[in-house]
């Protein structure tokens, strides 16, 4: 069982810390252990991991948490391997997927903000706060960026409704999502969503729950929203089909539960009818 404690600060590290390792987007695991886990300090000594920069993410079961973006992927211990990090979902146990995705995330602010945007000066870590600070701006501060998006499963008595994005793998559905535009609201966002993707109009939405999606930097606000009208039609460019599901008829490859709001929508939704 782990706990997590976010924190953006700490005064001095400890022996007992422990490490998340980074390289492009790939995380270092273990191929003899079924799960991904931090390495200790002692493991961190011995693996000769070249480090490029860390960050302190909070208090992992009360011990200082990091990530580390290493230099190479390589590391000396035994049965590391570095693995993708959309394949490692399924190895990540749930309690400690928030603080794999704010590693994550952490991560690629850093990378995407080592110069400033409005002299171009080096920008570094703040002391203090969660953010890059310009060597020449004064009072320049980058803070990480989050998008959010919506998700949503539509439901139209016991049917719900399920997509094929162009990208998915064959057989692959999943609920509709997408981005909330500059000065949108959620519920206008997902209503556009919904229309330019499949042509349909909803009413009712319900708000079910939210997620910090690391693909790179999303917030998922998940909806549940009532069919109102409209013929189903996929828009072709990003939704290449679309389809009307029960329990009975629902594809087998959709995305899992236990990581995934999107699974949870389905698998929420199944559970009270």
């Amino acid at each position: 069982m782990f706990t997590f404690e976010p924190a953006n600060y700490i005064e001095n590290e400890a022996k007992d810390s422990v490490f998340f390792v980074i390289f492009d987007q790939s995380i270092l695991s273990f191929s003899n252990e079924n799960f991904i886990r931090p390495i200790t300090q002692d493991e961190l000594t011995w693996s000769f991991i070249e480090e490029k920069e860390r960050h302190f993410l909070g208090y992992l079961n009360k011990q200082p948490c990091f990530v580390i973006l290493s230099e190479k992927n390589q590391c000396e211990l035994e049965n590391s391997i570095f693995i993708d990090m959309r394949s490692a979902l399924g190895r990540m146990p749930d309690q400690l997927f928030d603080v794999i995705a704010r590693s994550i995330q952490i991560i690629n602010w850093s990378k995407d903000h080592q110069f400033c945007g409005s002299c171009g000066s080096t920008m570094k870590k703040h002391d203090k706060e969660r953010a890059m600070e310009c060597s020449n701006c004064k009072g320049q501060l980058i803070y990480p960026r989050i998008s959010p998006c919506v998700i949503t499963l539509i439901y139209k008595d016991n049917e719900f409704l399920l997509a094929h994005n162009k990208n998915f793998p064959p057989n692959f559905y999943s609920t509709l999502a997408g981005f909330i535009e500059p000065g949108e609201s959620v519920e206008s966002a997902l209503k556009r969503e919904v229309k330019e993707e499949v042509n349909i109009n909803i009413k009712n939405l319900e708000y079910f729950s939210s997620q910090a999606w690391p693909f790179p930097s999303q917030l998922m606000l998940g909806f549940y929203a009532e069919y109102d009208s409209g013929e189903l039609k996929p828009d072709g460019e990003e939704i290449d089909d679309a389809q009307w599901f029960t329990v009975e008829t629902m594809p087998v490859n959709i995305p899992p539960a236990n990581i995934s709001i999107s699974g949870k929508l389905i698998e929420n939704f199944i559970n009270k009818i």
